[in-house]
């Protein structure tokens, strides 16, 4: 195997656990459902999930209108490029991240 053919495989595998990674924080949110669910919270009930991995998702989803984050103390809406540092947010689902979660949408960087 050269070079080129191991890094298209790592590149798949990095894209994989993306997609899965996307899929998992949306189902998580849905579970704890209601309120705004601080990413300390997230990051907790997802260990597995590799910090900088988890920072990708919660932007990715972020941008793409599935969930809403804000500053857990002032409430104010924020996307994560606003803070120092993720422990100062919080997520809710949006009406998109539950489309997507029911099969009403599809997203091909989100597997559930």
């Amino acid at each position: 195997m050269n070079g080129s053919e191991a890094e298209k495989i790592r590149q798949k595998i990095e894209n994989g656990n993306f997609f899965a990674s996307n899929g998992r924080i949306l189902q998580t949110l849905n579970i704890l459902a209601g309120d705004f669910k601080k990413l300390t919270d997230l990051k907790y009930v997802l260990p597995d999930i590799d910090e900088s991995e988890m920072l990708r998702s919660i932007d990715y989803l972020y941008e793409g209108g599935y969930i809403k984050l804000r500053n857990t103390e002032s409430r104010k809406a924020m996307a994560l490029s606003d803070v120092k540092s993720y422990k100062e947010l919080s997520a809710k689902l949006t009406a998109d991240g539950v489309r997507i979660l029911v099969g009403a949408k599809a997203d091909e960087c989100i597997e559930l």
